[in-house]
């Protein structure tokens, strides 16, 4: 099997993983669609919807954009006109853009770039570690030669340049732009998981260390995860979010990489399991009771703690909180539509449930086979589940709000249609601030469902 850090850019989501980003309907005709297989007996694609009809809708520079500027110790050029760079502008990362003209989106900007990447270096000298020129749409079509100003400029300053090669339009799915940070950080050389042993030896393996995972959670659920992963007497490498570039260096000594989001988080465990033959763990995302106890017994089984996970959740789900909490079913007869992306949305579906709700509405940012274990088991239990898929596509999402009517939506106030709801009279809850991770989350999580229910 071919190293998936040969190319240039990792392969897109929809020819790696049947990554759909529009659809309309009921789950089980969709089901159906991934389960077809040819002639040969080999899966057949799914068939890719296009829209007639879009609205604006993020691209893969925004989630790179994202994912870099979590990481300490780094500065960031966005290659491009300056409006590329907007999504930084509420960040606390050191990033400045090319900027380039009219002119030199046609005859190129390499001058501006060598330019930029010394400007950076000058201001940041002694702190950075890392410098990343983040390619834009436009030098996707001008095709300025980034990698000759890496290589001369990466000689020069003795520092880390990583080229990071986003167009646009190479993949309709938004989730591609972490695929595409990823395969930079862990391409450079200087930056592939290296060993810890002595040279030519394998790996120094700790078998009470774990690569934790963790892209977008808020600072509230990485501790909550550290916290459980703490109590089976285990050490987290927490990363990238939050982390220092170096992080990368000590991955290699872990035991395991256990995602906290296994969407965002796939790239990055499967391509660390095949150049540093670090075991990936794709648990579900652990939010709710059943799923965080999965997720727990999944860790325990692989690096044979099972009885210490089973101990734990015993304790946690017996504590009085979580025991009011579930036994008050708070959601009882409440009807709910979730509008998040597939991995939390699927882990706040089981969570919905377990609190008396009934789910009947769903839209998610994309869906691929990563998620169809968990869309299976939901459409079980809940087979009239509406489906949608479609990244803020608002239109799309009030027409199926006027139709279900639900009682309570749920989803980010941030690029969705939690406005569009409320304005129809559906109490709504923003989740961009609240935590999900873990047992500790629930009773917060809770007390925004009964304020939003209560104060319609």
């Amino acid at each position: 099997m071919p190293s998936l850090l040969t190319g240039k850019n990792p392969p897109i989501r929809e020819k790696r993983l049947d990554t759909l980003s529009a659809y309309v309907g009921e789950v089980g005709p969709l089901l159906a669609e991934f389960d077809k297989v040819n002639a040969q007996g080999a899966q057949q694609g799914v068939e890719q919807r296009i829209r007639t009809f879009s609205q604006s809708t993020p691209d893969d520079l925004v989630t790179a954009l994202a994912l870099l500027s979590r990481l300490r110790d780094v500065a960031l050029i966005v290659h491009g006109p300056r409006g590329c760079a907007a999504s930084l502008l509420a960040g606390g990362s050191r990033w400045l853009t090319t900027n380039i003209n009219q002119r030199e989106t046609i005859l190129g900007a390499d001058a501006k770039l060598r330019e930029a990447v010394r400007l950076l270096h000058r201001r940041g000298q002694g702190s950075l570690r890392a410098l990343f020129i983040v390619a834009t749409p436009s030098v996707a079509i001008n095709n300025d030669d980034i990698l000759s100003v890496v290589e001369e400029l990466g000689d020069e300053l003795d520092l880390p340049i990583l080229p990071v090669f986003t167009s646009g339009f190479s993949s309709k799915t938004a989730v591609q732009g972490a695929d595409i940070a990823f395969h930079s950080l862990l391409k450079c050389a200087r930056l592939t998981p290296i060993p810890e042993g002595e040279p030519g030896h394998p790996p120094l393996r700790r078998n009470n260390l774990v690569n934790l995972l963790s892209v977008s959670e808020l600072p509230e659920e990485r501790a909550e995860a550290e916290r459980l992963l703490a109590a089976l007497g285990l050490e987290s490498l927490t990363l990238p979010n939050g982390a220092g570039i170096d992080a990368f260096r000590h991955t290699a000594s872990a035991a395991a990489s256990i995602p906290l989001d296994f969407d965002e988080a796939h790239y990055l465990g499967t391509a660390l399991q095949q150049v540093a033959d670090i075991p990936y763990l794709p648990l579900p995302r652990p939010i709710g009771v059943a799923n965080t106890g999965r997720w727990l017994f999944g860790i325990g089984k692989a690096l044979h703690r099972e009885g210490a996970a089973q101990a734990l959740h015993t304790r946690e789900i017996t504590a009085p909180p979580l025991v009011d909490l579930l036994t008050s079913a708070p959601l009882r007869g409440v009807r709910v539509h979730l509008s998040l992306p597939p991995a939390t949305a699927l882990g706040l579906l089981d969570l919905v449930r377990e609190l008396g709700g009934e789910p009947v509405g769903l839209t998610v940012t994309h869906l691929d086979r990563l998620h169809l274990e968990a869309l299976r088991e939901h459409h079980r239990r809940f087979p009239s589940l509406q489906l949608h898929v479609g990244n803020q596509q608002g239109f799309e999402e009030v027409n199926l709000l006027q139709r279900l009517r639900p009682d309570l939506y749920l989803g980010l106030g941030q690029g969705g249609s939690l406005v569009q709801a409320a304005r129809l009279g559906i109490p709504a809850v923003a989740l961009e601030r609240v935590p999900l991770i873990g047992y500790r989350s629930l009773p917060a999580f809770a007390r925004q469902v009964a304020k939003a229910l209560t104060n319609r």
